[in-house]
């Protein structure tokens, strides 16, 4: 993928349309390694300028999906890719069918210990055929961490998803991507919620227009704080494509 990777204020993300991304996840199955698979938001974008080790990060990672009009526009306005937008609940939904349909196991960890029970069995009653080979809530003590990659790798995991939250998920991955043998890793942030029924997605034609920040800051006022950062985010764009035109 790093072959179409451009930058948004410094910040790297993958220009492909979001069949693209299936595909070559899918070919990727036969390969050796563990290969990452981030999301790549306005916030993300931001908090990566000023956070060297989320930067560090997302370079090194393999797939860099834009999800949210910010990677989305900025790659129209300052690289003329009119690339639309591949969302981490998507992408994960489109992971789930490629896993039930190759018998790859998958493995979640992340979410609240009341949650990802619930989780579980929803991707069961959506994919009944799925080989959902285990899972571990996101709230265990740091030294448990060991243990847990060792019952992942032992349950010869092929794609682990991660609902840690943004940077955490990332972080982690990042820091243990050595010691786990998947195929894939994927942080998947809020999904694991919406996938159980706690978090509800925008309507269709919120979402459509890229206003799901809105959405969410209307369901969640506490999100106030972090989204103030998306003004700062859209004018900083909006030179950044200005001076790409000189």
């Amino acid at each position: 993928m790093q072959n179409n990777r451009k930058t948004i204020l410094g910040v790297p993300v993958d220009a492909y349309q979001p069949g693209e991304f299936i595909k070559e996840i899918e070919q990727g199955l036969q390969n050796s390694g563990v290969r990452t698979i981030l999301a790549v938001n306005a916030e993300k974008i931001m908090f990566a300028r000023r956070d060297p080790e989320l930067f560090s990060i997302l370079k090194e990672s393999d797939f860099l999906i834009p999800d949210g009009f910010g990677p989305v526009v900025g790659l129209r306005l300052i690289h003329g890719k009119k690339v639309f937008r591949t969302t981490g609940i998507d992408l994960m939904g489109k992971l789930l069918d490629l896993a039930e349909r190759k018998c790859a196991k998958v493995f979640i960890f992340g979410s609240r210990p009341d949650m990802i029970k619930t989780t579980a069995e929803n991707i069961i009653s959506k994919y009944p055929s799925i080989n959902l080979v285990g899972t571990q809530h996101g709230y265990i003590p740091q030294k448990e961490f060991g243990k847990l990659i060792e019952r992942i790798n032992f349950l010869k995991t092929d794609i682990l998803f991660v609902g840690l939250g943004s940077p955490k998920q990332e972080k982690w991955i990042y820091q243990h991507k050595k010691s786990l043998k998947v195929k894939y890793c994927m942080g998947v942030g809020g999904s694991l919620d919406v996938i159980a029924g706690k978090v509800q997605l925008a309507p269709a034609w919120i979402s459509n227009i890229y206003l799901e920040w809105i959405y969410r800051l209307v369901k969640d006022p506490s999100r106030l704080k972090r989204q103030k950062i998306i003004p700062i985010f859209i004018l900083s764009m909006l030179r950044e494509a200005l001076l790409s035109k000189f």
